[in-house]
């Protein structure tokens, strides 16, 4: 678009109050050029309003530089003074309407039209005179659209294109060039008010009817128009902040908090009661599921809580608590502003219970909620239509008649509901994650740095491919703060809990090792009481796969009640389903390629009954698909034990090519481990040694390569427990414990919690180590320069920090050791452990009393104040503005220089 589309006159059909509105975008447009031609700091004033429009472009003009231009401004100027009602001018008429009068009648509308053709053809003929020689930084392309300022501050800047909303930008040329050319700002806490007020309100009203006016003293004035099912409803709202600068309704009864005002055009009570009704659907197809694999047991198991594990969370550097009180800490916390949108990750393996906790959750809040109090709206990807979030969120929303996905976003940037996206890593694909900000970037751009949203996946790897996307991306314009929470593996006080409510004994002396391994989750906790509790002469693992199978045979009676499928030829085929779904990026696949599966299970064509009764397996249909059907696991947990299956059935050489391009959970690694040792009488070390010599080939390495993973998993489970010298090369993981004795060789490994056990040595070459627990070990335990990979050493006594405090706690001295390079190695090895944006004052680069931060002031303000700055001398570090409240901010940016040492 150009200068001559922003400022074009409307359709002559467009009502008078929109065109009023366009007078005001007009002279916005030439007060900018006027400014753009004087090529020097201005006195405009931004946001701006009408009155000061006319004033700025009346005193200014002459920056234009010919007469002609000038009195063409100033006419344009003038034009808000043409009468186009009986003795009312364009300025009285906008003036009254948007301080709430009512709606101009008896307008001349021809007159009107005539005003904004004339404003139209003038400003164009200025621009065309070339007293403008770059329209940057007043004016911007923005999606292949001009867009001219509208506001701006030190972290952000807002422009408006002709048509659709503001955008924010935050690239720092643009900022820097507004900041030199200087434009005044007005009262900008109430005009980023307004601001916020028409994102908000665009979720609830009809198209383009909100129009405000920003005034200062005066309260903020918005005219809109409500949409609901009944039809739309003309509302006048007014705002201000108080002394505090809080944000206020002027509601009819008195002032109110804003919040008051978002549940209140969103019908609060009523809303909380439909989305009520639909959880309690979510909550029922649930209990279906489990009714269908353990019948008569699911009603009658006891409540056992769940426990989950806090990574920076209330008790410092992590800490253990039911989900129930984490989830009344997410609560507690959705209200405070930290200047970055609080991202929770619940993590789990597939059957430890991510959605029974998050329904109830959001079941609690909806049920018990007190006024205001925030509502957890509770979303699945299972079985969605949708393929984004965004298309998600809306399709979700649809049925409560009062919500979509702009409505929920306000409604999450102002504290009064918490998103919770269970399966979010389903959505994108469950085991080809790779660029999960692709998804979440819309949202967290919406969001704008404000409230908080729980997403689940269903096992670590997606939540650390989100966290090193984000370390990757660190211009995200709103980085989010991510906060994990692991659900812990059940313990067997836990397990003990179940069992005995339900007259089941755990006899350990007849339960094998491996069964016992499995007992983690609640899902194969509640399967070990059914399985005990039948007279079936079957293995654990075997017992499970049966109970599912008798489950789909039921579905594939041929004719005259003849199975089509032995139960052997439904595992081939429901394991070679296992592998597709894994090598996909979605969780389910088409009905050719459950005719695919079948056909390569069986080693031969299907018959037409065959074809006609396989779609009754396994399967819901997925309208996303286009009127066809798509087959996915009822349980992700069946999902995995099929694809553990299918590695242990395959040749040796292809399990390796398998488990190199799909990553293994831990869980699938420990039913590996289960089922091969069932089939072939010991451990899969033959499979570990070809997966590593696969893996050992590629070219170039990634840490974040599927097979890196699959190889962390399953080595920790074959050998992280031996008797004699083990070695990996290239393993990732998040936790490897080493027990046995002997010694340990890890070569171009990256763990997170690498834990080793009495009578173990260890020896690191070109790894990375977040944290070494020696806490039931020694120092002596370390080889070589092992320490010199490891970023935080834990011990018996301390949690050492720093390559300089590691080598004290071992009694180890560096001879190059001063007092600028222990600072740096200990500021250096804080950052990498970092979750999460740092977030400083610009002033004194202080943590601004947030508890993650603590270790900044260690040594002092001065000693962090000249790390930094020795950081961004030697361009290791950049210092990036944020848009946030308070104190002016900036993000601490680690650059790619800082990774390389």
């Amino acid at each position: 678009m150009s200068i001559s589309d922003l400022v074009a006159a409307p359709d002559r059909q467009q009502a008078p109050l929109k065109t009023l509105a366009h007078v005001e975008f007009q002279l916005r447009v030439l007060g900018m050029l006027v400014a753009a031609a004087a090529g020097q700091p201005t006195t405009l004033t931004t946001p701006g309003s009408l009155d000061l429009w006319y004033r700025y472009i009346t005193l200014q003009r002459t920056s234009l530089g010919c007469g002609a231009c000038q009195s063409a401004a100033l006419d344009v100027a003038d034009s808000i003074n043409a009468e186009v009602a009986t003795g009312t001018s364009i300025r009285q008429m906008r003036n009254q309407v948007f301080h709430g009068g009512p709606d101009p009648e008896n307008v001349d509308c021809e007159a009107l039209h005539q005003v904004v053709s004339a404003n139209a053809d003038k400003i164009v003929a200025i621009y065309a005179h070339e007293h403008v020689t770059q329209l940057e930084p007043f004016f911007i392309p923005i999606h292949g659209e001009l867009a001219v300022l509208n506001d701006y501050s030190e972290g952000s800047a807002t422009y408006w294109p002709r048509r659709g909303p503001a955008t924010d930008i935050t690239r720092p040329e643009i900022l820097n060039a507004l900041q030199q050319l200087g434009p005044q700002g007005g009262d900008r806490l109430l005009e980023s008010f307004a601001l916020d007020i028409q994102k908000d309100l665009r979720g609830f009203a009809e198209r383009d009817s909100i129009h405000t006016l920003v005034v200062p003293p005066q309260p903020i004035v918005a005219r809109w128009d409500l949409r609901t099912s009944g039809g739309t409803i003309r509302r006048i709202d007014r705002f201000e902040l108080n002394v505090d600068h809080a944000r206020v309704w002027l509601s009819e009864s008195g002032p109110k908090p804003y919040k008051a005002f978002l549940a209140d055009i969103c019908n609060w009570e009523l809303l909380k009661e439909r989305l009520l009704e639909e959880l309690e659907e979510q909550v029922e197809i649930e209990s279906q599921i489990s009714e269908e694999l353990f019948p008569d047991l699911r009603r009658h198991v006891p409540n056992v809580p769940a426990r989950v594990r806090v990574a920076d969370g209330p008790f410092g550097d992590g800490g253990d608590m039911t989900i129930a009180q984490a989830c009344t800490w997410i609560t507690a916390r959705t209200g405070i502003y930290s200047a970055s949108t609080s991202l929770i990750t619940l993590t789990g393996e597939a059957g430890s219970g991510k959605t029974h906790s998050l329904l109830q959750f959001a079941r609690d809040s909806l049920s018990h909620a007190r006024e205001l109090q925030p509502l957890a709206i509770y979303i699945s990807s299972s079985g969605t239509s949708a393929n984004s979030l965004d298309t998600l969120l809306d399709a979700r929303m649809a049925r409560t008649r009062i919500l979509d996905k702009s409505s929920v976003l306000a409604l999450c940037r102002a504290g009064l509901a918490i998103v919770v996206i269970d399966g979010f890593d389903e959505l994108l694909g469950f085991r080809t994650y790779d660029n999960p900000l692709t998804g979440l970037r819309p949202i967290l751009d919406e969001l704008r740095g404000k409230g908080t949203v729980v997403l689940s996946a269903r096992s670590s790897y997606s939540e650390a491919r989100l966290r090193q996307d984000l370390e990757l991306h660190t211009a995200l314009d709103w980085p989010p703060h991510v906060t994990t929470l692991e659900l812990l593996p059940w313990q067997s006080k836990q397990l003990g809990e179940l069992t005995s409510q339900m007259s089941i004994e755990l006899a350990r002396n007849k339960t094998s090792p491996e069964t016992r391994q499995l007992l983690t989750t609640p899902f194969f906790c509640l399967a070990f009481v059914a399985w005990t509790r039948s007279e079936r002469p079957l293995d654990f693992l075997q017992f499970v796969v049966d109970t599912y199978l008798q489950r789909e045979r039921r579905k594939l009676a041929g004719q005259g009640g003849v199975e089509l499928f032995g139960s052997g030829e439904l595992a081939d085929i429901f394991s070679e389903v296992a592998e597709l779904i894994a090598r996909s990026a979605v969780p389910e696949i088409s009905e050719d390629d459950l005719e695919l599966a079948a056909s390569q299970a069986l080693a031969r064509g299907l018959t037409k009954e065959e074809k006609r009764r396989l779609i009754a397996l396994c399967g819901m249909s997925a309208e996303w698909a286009e009127d066809e059907l798509s087959f996915r696991f009822t349980h992700l947990a069946i999902a995995e034990q099929f694809l553990a299956r299918q590695v242990v059935r395959l040749p040796v050489d292809q399990a390796a090519s398998l488990l190199l391009s799909v990553p293994i959970s831990t869980l699938c690694a420990q039913l590996i481990v289960s089922i091969w040792r069932t089939a072939h009488g010991g451990l899969p070390t033959e499979l570990v040694a070809a997966l590593q010599e696969k893996l050992i080939a590629v070219s170039p390495y990634d840490r974040r390569l599927p097979g890196a993973i699959s190889l962390g998993e399953l080595w920790t489970k074959v050998h992280g427990r031996g008797e004699g010298p083990r070695a990996a090369r290239r393993i990732s993981a998040e936790t490897v414990e080493l027990s046995g004795s002997g010694r340990v060789s890890l070569e171009e490994a990256h763990i997170q919690n690498l834990v080793v056990g009495p009578g173990v040595e260890l020896l690191l070459i070109d790894s990375h180590v977040d944290r070494l627990d020696l806490s039931k070990s020694s120092g002596a335990a370390l080889v070589g320069d092992s320490y010199k990979q490891v970023l935080e050493l834990l011990t018996q006594s301390e949690l050492a920090v720093g390559r300089s405090r590691v080598m004290h706690v071992l009694g180890l001295t560096e001879d190059t050791a001063d007092d600028v390079s222990e600072i740096d190695n200990y500021f250096r090895s804080n950052i990498a452990l970092t979750r999460g944006p740092i977030i400083v004052n610009s002033r004194d680069l202080g943590p601004e009393d947030d508890s993650r931060l603590t270790w900044v002031l260690e040594y002092g303000p001065a000693a962090w104040q000249g790390f930094v700055r020795r950081m961004q001398d030697e361009g290791k570090i950049t210092l990036d503005k944020v848009n946030a409240s308070g104190r002016r901010k900036v993000r601490l940016r680690a650059t790619e220089k800082f990774h390389q040492q």
